[in-house]
């Protein structure tokens, strides 16, 4: 569904008006000593050697879940009752889309991790990043660590999940075909 819903917003981006845009704030540098201590607790929390493992165990589960939403929207089940090979060719077009996040996701990561660190340097003191590296040291902070990744694919939250992409999904068709013809009717007040 964020695969949707990220693709509309892509491709209305640049239908807003520039004045609506405007720059992201200033971002001041991290302290060069939290910046260090917030490496050091990323690298504790979400060890690098892990990544690519965390990324499947947290990604997969909910895009198997978008999956599921999206083939049973009324859209894509009509489609794959009246026409398997549309739903076949649909199918593999999901398939390649989430193999692809998945990837983008991995490739993303060293940046993200890069950003995450001087974020918590900027939010959070020395002192601060010692008590949540201690924590991590602990019994229950290795636990969190190796367990946290897998949350996504409980079965209770691929439930909620579920549900909530149903929600989403429900009119989807309708507001689709209404956002046509908004973008039909302004197209043609275009000269």
């Amino acid at each position: 569904m964020r695969l949707v819903v990220g693709a509309v917003v892509l491709a209305l981006s640049p239908l807003a008006p520039v004045s609506a845009q405007t720059a992201p704030p200033p971002v001041t540098a991290p302290d060069p000593a939290r910046l260090a201590a917030a490496q050091a607790l990323i690298e504790r929390i979400m060890p690098a050697d892990k990544r690519d493992a965390m990324v499947e165990q947290m990604v997969r589960p909910m895009l198997d879940n978008a999956r599921e939403a999206m083939s049973n929207a009324p859209m894509f089940a009509d489609m794959a009752r009246d026409n398997p090979k549309l739903a076949s060719a649909m199918n593999g077009f999901m398939n390649e889309e989430f193999e692809r996040s998945i990837a983008t996701t991995k490739a993303a990561m060293p940046a993200l991790f890069d950003a995450m660190a001087r974020a918590y340097a900027r939010r959070f003191t020395l002192d601060q990043m010692r008590d949540i590296g201690n924590f991590f040291k602990t019994p229950s902070g290795r636990a969190y660590i190796e367990t946290a990744p897998t949350i996504m694919s409980d079965p209770d939250v691929q439930a909620a999940q579920r549900a909530m992409m149903n929600q989403t999904m429900a009119g989807m068709q309708e507001r689709m075909a209404k956002l046509v013809e908004t973008l039909r009717a302004e197209a043609k007040k275009q000269p």
